[in-house]
């Protein structure tokens, strides 16, 4: 499987090597495939690395002036 599959299945490569590639698009695009069995399981996001992301995006969010008011891309 590629990245994205294992990623649905809650899983990443986990350090394994890729066993084959897929080209496409005439040789130019090309995806690895990683083997499902050697997978191991996504690592749980900790409380420091959600405040990091909450701190980044409300950097991206927050609206111009004085006021700081932040919106949501969900709202627009």
């Amino acid at each position: 499987m590629t990245r994205r599959p294992l990623r649905e299945m809650r899983l990443r490569p986990g350090g394994q090597k890729p066993v084959a590639r897929i080209e496409y698009r005439s040789g130019k695009r090309f995806a690895w495939l990683y083997r499902i069995d050697l997978a191991e399981p996504q690592r749980l996001m900790t409380l420091a690395k959600e405040a990091a992301l909450d701190k980044a995006m409300a950097k991206g969010q927050t609206g111009p002036g004085p006021c700081g008011w932040r919106y949501s891309p969900a709202s627009l």
